[in-house]
């Protein structure tokens, strides 16, 4: 099959499995929420976040990773590698999952919680290191200009 196939039969699987999720959460509710409060959404994305940062970028997921790492093109298993490789694809499962979880299982909110928190604390890392590296840049920029007065 070539890749453009695969990435079809996922994306419809993807859709198959957002159409599954939509019948559970009314199965289960017995109704289809139509509001959510604000902070339970600020939950869901920053949990979405760290299963996104967890499955992407994350030492403990690279066994995963590693194993769809060098397949051939046009595999099942390249798409897989493809889809591990990309924040944004991972991001639509990740919501999706967090989602479902929230409307269909009770305890789900303690875990969405934890990974929510886990999620804020790697988005401040992640700003911190900018801060940090936007601060060493303005050094060497400054250090530079005084270097070039002297001349």
């Amino acid at each position: 099959m070539t890749q453009n196939l695969w990435n079809f039969v996922f994306s419809v699987f993807f859709f198959a499995v957002l159409g599954g999720a939509v019948c559970m959460v009314g199965q289960v509710q017995g109704f289809y929420p139509t509001s959510i409060p604000p902070f339970d959404v600020l939950l869901i994305a920053f949990a979405s976040l760290r299963i996104t940062r967890l499955l992407v970028y994350d030492k403990i997921a690279q066994w995963l990773r590693d194993l769809f790492a060098g397949s051939r093109e046009g595999t099942f298993r390249h798409t897989v590698a493809d889809l591990l490789a990309c924040p944004w694809c991972i991001g639509f499962w990740g919501a999706l999952v967090a989602t479902t979880a929230y409307f269909t299982v009770p305890w789900a909110w303690f875990v969405i919680l934890f990974l929510a928190l886990a999620g804020m604390g790697s988005l401040l890392q992640v700003l911190a290191n900018a801060l940090g590296w936007h601060a060493e840049n303005l050094k060497l920029d400054a250090k530079e200009h005084q270097r070039d007065l002297r001349l």
